[in-house]
């Protein structure tokens, strides 16, 4: 059984249709809450024995959940999105009159909030206070792509997966490759299923070809 946080749901979903004939036994999926809900259901005996998500956040959380396993993906950006009927040729444009409120998840809780208060942090200090009073901080990524669409909000920062699914409703998009720790994805095993059959299928196949082609066209690299 797979499980991953409601951001990175669609790329996982994908790995699983990539690698379901490889497994033996087949892949259960298990989805429905952020990445600290679905270790709880791990904690509490019914839940995945393969977790994908960012190391990051990971280590981070306080969980009773063991992993034996930690097996690299690659690594994601951070990406810029902004609504419709903006201009945004470089990130510098966060600075202008054209951009009046930034969203970004809480850093405390999203990878994606930290690194992007760390970008943040390392640009030059008239781009910062320039931009700092327009911050505005939201729980996750899937609010911050929600205020963009909706023109709450003029820009905001997400991950790779959520700016391609949403491609269609946003001004447009761009992926910031450094500036920040390198956001890495895994795939961890929970301790005591490292030798589970199927789980070593599963991570044989997601070092193969098929896996490698979803996990790139996801921002994977």
């Amino acid at each position: 059984m797979v499980t991953t946080g409601a951001g990175y749901v669609p790329v996982v979903k994908n790995l699983v249709k990539a690698c379901q004939q490889e497994v033996q036994g087949g892949i259960v999926e298990s989805y429905g809450g952020n990445i600290g809900q679905m270790l709880a259901q791990v904690s509490s005996g019914g839940g995945a024995n393969v977790v994908i998500t960012d190391k990051t956040t990971l280590l981070k959380l306080k969980t009773p959940v063991k992993f034996s396993v930690m097996q690299p993906l690659g690594r994601t950006p951070l990406v810029l999105v902004w609504r419709k009927g903006i201009d945004m040729k470089d990130t510098d444009v966060l600075a202008g009159k054209a951009v009046t409120r930034i969203a970004h998840p809480d850093a405390r809780a999203a990878v994606y909030g930290r690194a992007a208060l760390e970008w943040m942090e390392r640009r030059p200090e008239a781009f910062k206070a320039a931009v700092k009073p327009k911050l505005m901080q939201v729980s996750g990524v899937p609010q911050v792509v929600s205020y963009v669409m909706r023109a709450e909000v003029d820009a905001g920062f997400v991950n790779y997966q959520a700016a391609q699914k949403n491609k269609d409703k946003l001004g447009g998009m761009i992926a910031i490759e450094d500036g920040y720790a390198p956001i890495e994805m895994t795939a961890a095993v929970v301790s005591g299923h490292e030798k589970d059959a199927a789980v070593k299928s599963f991570l044989r196949c997601l070092e193969g070809g098929k896996a490698r082609a979803v996990l790139l066209k996801a921002g994977i690299h």
